[in-house]
């Protein structure tokens, strides 16, 4: 079966694809460094960029899924969110969807699924927008699911929850996923020593004005909380990023707890539990579920936000799996629209 991707980033979605899935090729519209980790990892799949280069009548029919990674940054928490309830409608970034949608009527493949944040299906997400393409794909001839998922569940080693908008031309029948207690951080950490040995990549880098706080930082307390220990407010002086304080860590930057599972990836921000460092570019791939060997091209600065941006390739997998057994299947659609939470699960749930 063949599969083509759109908005891919740094490749994890097409590395999942690819265990159900032959992918012909990539849509892009401006992709930068994820193109070339994306070429370093894989040489023979063709990247068009630009919406209006994209070459549509070549893979009409002939294309049975199309998986796309849009840009969320209008709904995430670090985005859209901070501008208020609605702005989402006013971010050109949302014209991405659009596209990715538009490929149902353009390339007419079996089934399409499209990534983004659960804030995306929250009232004052994109809910409205999202009805909107479901009734428009039921039109169509497409059955819709509304898949809301934590990726902990497919065999990540941390909590990563997304929404996938997925239409397909047969029933989807998704598994339950397997509920078994996150690794904690200190697991991880031994499991990438004992397979990896010492080598953990390019090491994330602390601003000059944060190392010196550094080793007084405690488990599970933020660098900028350590910070304000040392500081107290009437030493602040502002003006620093968007009218912040001069010199204070960003809250992102915080120390993982050697006994807490790994909350989601994000960036290369969290300091190693025992050590006085960040990550190693290597050991925040692996706990993304990237293959050590992966191939990141770019600076070393650059490496933590392709590594945390996209799909994660063990989610990816998961649903290539059920569409590529629907298809195969060829179930008759049981309803026009449904909706499946994955999130929360109780601790009897067995993997089926």
């Amino acid at each position: 079966m063949k599969a083509l991707g759109t908005y891919i980033f740094a490749g994890g979605f097409t590395l999942g694809v690819s265990k159900h899935f032959d992918v012909e090729a990539h849509f892009e519209m401006k992709p930068g460094l994820y193109k070339k980790t994306f070429k370093a990892n894989f040489p023979d799949i063709p990247v068009y960029e630009g919406e209006d280069d994209w070459p549509k009548k070549k893979f009409r029919n002939k294309i049975d899924f199309v998986y796309c990674n849009p840009p969320c940054a209008p709904w995430s928490n670090l985005g859209g969110a901070q501008k208020g309830a609605g702005a989402w409608r006013d971010d050109p970034r949302i014209a991405c969807w659009r596209n990715s949608f538009n490929l149902l009527r353009e390339l007419n493949p079996t089934a399409l699924a499209i990534e983004s944040v659960p804030r995306i299906y929250s009232k004052n997400g994109g809910y409205p927008m999202i009805m909107e393409l479901t009734k428009e794909a039921n039109q169509l001839g497409y059955q819709v699911t509304h898949l809301l998922i934590d990726g902990g569940f497919t065999g990540l080693n941390h909590s990563r929850k997304r929404f996938f908008f997925i239409a397909t031309k047969y029933n989807l029948n998704p598994y339950r996923l397997n509920f078994a207690p996150l690794p904690t951080a200190g697991d991880v950490l031994k499991s990438f020593k004992e397979e990896h040995g010492s080598d953990i990549g390019h090491l994330m880098k602390l601003g000059e004005n944060e190392k010196p706080y550094l080793k007084h930082c405690k488990q599970g307390e933020s660098l900028r909380v350590t910070w304000e220990r040392f500081n107290p407010p009437e030493t602040w002086v502002r003006g620093g990023m968007r009218g912040g304080v001069k010199g204070r860590p960003q809250f992102m930057k915080w120390r993982l707890k050697e006994d807490a599972h790994i909350p989601v990836i994000a960036g290369g921000f969290y300091i190693h539990p025992t050590e006085d460092r960040l990550f190693g570019h290597k050991e925040l791939a692996y706990m993304a579920g990237f293959p050590v060997d992966y191939k990141w091209e770019g600076p070393p600065s650059s490496i933590g936000s392709q590594i945390a941006r996209g799909v994660m390739p063990p989610v990816a997998e998961y649903v290539a799996r059920i569409i590529k057994e629907s298809i195969e299947v060829k179930d008759k659609p049981l309803e026009e629209h449904m909706i499946v939470d994955f999130r929360k699960q109780p601790e009897q749930e067995k993997l089926i």
